[in-house]
């Protein structure tokens, strides 16, 4: 209890003095140093540690949101290390040096003197905690583990991608429909449009869409705000016709009708098509059965960039001795934030539920 209290102090007080010292430092990958951020209580001894993976943002381990979560962690006694990945910065999905990556991150934490080398876990957000599952697979990576924290990962890419160009999502029958964050879509297409069976020769729509996301880092405003229609016009202009038809299906303007529906959903089917074949690494369903540590799953209710229905999905498909949760939360989702609109009581008790979620992840290793 002690822990989560001190947890919540730091993260109810970000500008505070909380004794959590961060330090930029590196380590090994192959021939390389890969930089990383550590932060670490004031606190002596050896202490549980936690790596921690952002999700495909450009700001990347300097995110404000997550040195936030990452400060409170550590002051609630833990050793966190939070590696810097270049290619989910530069918006590159790269699962072809992620695992790699991963696995020098655990291995360095795992062998620092001031780490129980018995209490290491690792921790992925929305993109990052796939990934992270997919990581765990691996048995030279799941020997130095303790345990995985997964928060707003997905599950199916076909359904993941489909939600993406549509917002539906379904659950046991039934259906569901949200304003999807058309961050996911830009960066997806970015990546992936040019390798689409017919798409071959769209590579200034992908490289404007590509653009487009980054500027929506950059500029740290929701994907769906009005701010980004001066952009999406000047990108548009350097289109061709037939390219700004296209521009305008996975970026129409704010104020624009929703478009074709059932191309969307095609377009969604065909990247995750294309993925599978190209990258299958970003499929999750063919590791999910060897993940072999103790896994909490979280997701917010009111997520637009990967739907909760995917966090149940994950919790059915890993072994089930395995899975705690999944806790499906209303205050807090990585992209739509926290729905607040909730009455006082139903607020109350999402509070409680978060701080439990909380409570689990600090006692996971």
């Amino acid at each position: 209890m002690a822990s989560l209290a001190a947890f919540l102090h730091a993260y109810l007080r970000p500008g505070a003095d909380h004794g959590v010292v961060a330090r930029e430092t590196t380590y090994p990958l192959g021939d390389t140093q890969i930089e990383a951020t550590l932060y670490r209580p004031g606190r002596r001894g050896r202490l549980p540690g936690w790596v921690v993976l952002h999700g495909l943002t450009y700001s990347g381990r300097k995110h404000p949101s997550l040195v936030r979560f990452v400060t409170s962690v550590a002051a609630a006694g833990n050793v966190v290390l939070v590696p810097d990945i270049p290619e989910w910065r530069q918006l590159r999905v790269a699962p072809a040096v992620t695992l790699e990556t991963i696995r020098s991150a655990v291995r360095e934490l795992h062998e620092r003197d001031d780490v129980d080398p018995d209490r290491v876990g690792l921790f992925g957000f929305s993109f990052g905690a796939t990934q992270a599952l997919i990581a765990a697979a691996d048995p030279s990576i799941q020997s130095l583990l303790h345990g995985i924290a997964a928060w707003g990962g997905y599950c199916d890419i076909d359904r993941m991608f489909v939600f993406g160009m549509t917002g539906d999502h379904e659950l046991d029958g039934r259906e569901y429909r949200l304003q999807p964050d058309p961050y996911g879509a830009w960066v997806m297409a970015g990546n992936y449009l040019t390798q689409i069976p017919g798409h071959e020769t769209e590579a200034a729509v992908a490289a404007a869409l590509h653009e487009l996301a980054l500027e929506a880092g950059r500029l740290g405003a929701y994907a769906w705000e009005p701010i980004y229609d001066p952009v999406k016009a000047r990108l548009r202009a350097t289109l061709s016709g037939g390219e700004r038809e296209l521009f305008d299906v996975v970026a129409p303007r704010t104020d624009a009708p929703a478009g074709d529906i059932a191309y969307r959903r095609s377009l969604g089917r065909a990247l995750a098509d294309t993925v599978r074949k190209v990258d299958p690494g970003l499929d999750p369903l063919p590791f999910l059965d060897d993940v072999g540590v103790d896994v909490l799953l979280a997701h917010g209710r009111d997520d637009r960039l990967i739907p909760y229905t995917e966090t149940l999905r994950l919790a059915r498909k890993l072994p089930p001795d395995r899975v705690t949760g999944p806790v499906i939360t209303a205050l807090f989702a990585h992209s739509g934030g926290a729905n607040l609109s909730l009455g006082p009581l139903h607020v109350a008790r999402e509070g409680l539920r978060f701080a439990g979620v909380l409570r689990s992840i600090l006692r996971l290793i």
